[in-house]
């Protein structure tokens, strides 16, 4: 992850302008329906040219990645700070919620969810997206548990994190939505306790 403290003065405006771009897709595509949205129009809205655009994003379907990958930094933080003596259980699921929570937007956050859950080109980034938390998620499980030498088993449990992760959202997307988020935050920890049961805890 870029230490955002590293950054130059036009490493921290590209990004700015990188998450600009993304937040008005974003409101763009809720308000019209990504199919609706071309890049002229985000560009227009954003006041650059398409070839700016480009130079950021590829195609079209890359624009939403600064918003998962901002929700990427707010997980690894959750986990990273995590006390020795922590529930694991409990830590995983307020990372992977934090983020919904702090925002209290549940209509809004549903609708983007929806898109991204129903249409394959930003699915497709967005199981690339959590199968690229896997080796975060892997060191906060070696702290707490005692994981296989072996590099495919060791990395697992994370997978079967990352996918219970998934998995609710998934179904939160297609059972209409929470008003709270509670949903996600039940089925993430009983599907996470599930996923975690085989494995000895650490002793702490």
């Amino acid at each position: 992850m870029t230490d955002p403290k590293r950054q130059t003065l036009t490493e921290r405006r590209a990004e700015e302008l990188r998450m600009n771009i993304a937040l008005t897709a974003r409101d763009l595509f809720v308000a019209e329906g990504h199919t609706a949205v071309t890049v002229e129009r985000i560009c227009e809205i954003v006041g650059i040219n398409p070839r700016t655009f480009h130079r950021h994003f590829p195609v079209k379907e890359d624009v939403l990645m600064p918003l998962l990958r901002r929700s990427e930094r707010v997980i690894l933080q959750g986990l990273e700070d995590a006390p020795d003596d922590a529930d694991p259980v409990e830590v995983l699921t307020a990372a992977l919620t934090t983020e919904l929570n702090r925002r209290q937007v549940p209509e809004y956050d549903h609708q983007i969810m929806t898109l991204i859950v129903n249409t394959p080109q930003y699915r497709l980034r967005f199981v690339e997206w959590c199968e690229g938390l896997s080796e975060a998620v892997t060191r906060f499980l070696a702290r707490y548990y005692e994981l296989d030498a072996d590099p495919f088993l060791r990395e697992l449990p994370a997978l079967l994190v990352i996918q219970t992760m998934r998995h609710a959202l998934i179904r939160w997307v297609r059972s209409g939505g929470s008003d709270d988020f509670g949903d996600i935050e039940r089925w993430d920890a009983r599907g996470l306790r599930l996923a975690l049961s085989g494995l000895a805890r650490l002793p702490q």
